[in-house]
């Protein structure tokens, strides 16, 4: 094993790892997916290179953006998202573009150097990508508010915390605080998963717009006929204040996630504990608790 991977007793832990982009982690001889950490703070890691190129969120996208802004920018989102390079054929096919259309909108965006080509006709995200990202994480207001309660969380915890955000059908982490614990959750700042399954999910999905909530269930898969359960799940959330998950993503992996919502009753986001599940099941009323009250005062804050 490279002297930068660890492996854990189970799924979605890890000990350490000084690479920060991939993370492994192994449960027996069963390798868990690695999972990418994009270099800007666009979605994440939705597309997959060894299995069906046609992400259905993308699909659903490809449908309904018809404008040329609205294309260039998908391939933008694409190759922050993707796990490797990705050529002009590959972004046609993913975004149901035009291949002419899509060298098109790539040479704009090397010349603005939001791209870069790796010199074998592939591309990538380019360095100015960074200097947004850089400039989110420095002035973004709602990261800003939130990095005090993470980190009070975090340390009355001892366990990992993010701050997630809702954009394009997924929940984004905009920033985290690890566990100092050797045994912790494998996650990373700009990492994304579907809006569907996992305590971050849930909650922004059940305090979100309702016709907005509606259209991600379809995004995501979800027959209509399955809509009646979902929505009754949300409306448990809301009279909760927060939602768990135990193994929806990750195997022992547990997770409690309360919303941040502005002084309007808007939801911002939500911030989310995440912790091995043996551990966190012998406490997991304190952490509930404590995760509420981090969301509670944050919220105060918002405008």
């Amino acid at each position: 094993m490279p002297a930068n991977r660890c492996a854990g007793t189970r799924q979605g832990l890890k000990a350490s790892t000084d690479d920060p982009a991939w993370a492994e982690v192994h449960c027996g001889a069963a390798p868990v997916p690695k999972v990418f950490c994009s270099l800007f703070p666009l979605p994440g890691n939705l597309i997959s290179f060894a299995g069906n190129l046609h992400a259905p969120w993308l699909q659903e996208a490809a449908m309904h953006y018809h404008t040329p802004t609205d294309r260039l920018l998908q391939i933008l989102v694409a190759l922050g998202q993707s796990p490797e390079a990705m050529s002009a054929k590959e972004l046609s096919l993913n975004l149901q573009q035009p291949l002419s259309s899509t060298y098109r909108h790539l040479k704009t965006l090397l010349r603005w150097g939001l791209a870069q080509d790796n010199g074998q006709g592939r591309y990538l995200p380019g360095p100015a990508c960074l200097q947004l990202a850089k400039k989110f994480d420095r002035e973004g207001l709602l990261v800003t508010l939130a990095k005090p309660e993470l980190n009070r969380l975090a340390e009355l915890s001892q366990e990992s915390v993010a701050l997630m955000v809702p954009s394009n059908g997924q929940a984004i982490c905009i920033e985290l605080v690890d566990s100092p614990q050797p045994l912790r959750c494998c996650y990373q700042k700009g990492l994304a998963q579907p809006l569907l399954l996992g305590a971050s999910a849930k909650v922004l999905l059940a305090y979100m717009e309702p016709e907005l909530c509606l259209s991600i269930l379809r995004q995501q898969g979800v027959e209509e006929a399955d809509f009646a359960a979902h929505l009754d799940s949300y409306g448990a959330i809301r009279a909760a204040g927060h939602a768990v998950s135990l193994s929806e993503i990750d195997l022992g992996i547990w997770g409690v996630s309360a919303p941040l919502l502005d002084s309007r009753d808007r939801l911002q986001g939500a911030i989310s504990l995440m912790a091995p599940a043996f551990r966190a099941e012998q406490r997991s009323e304190r952490l509930i608790r404590w995760t509420r009250e981090a969301a509670q005062r944050l919220s105060a804050r918002l405008d």
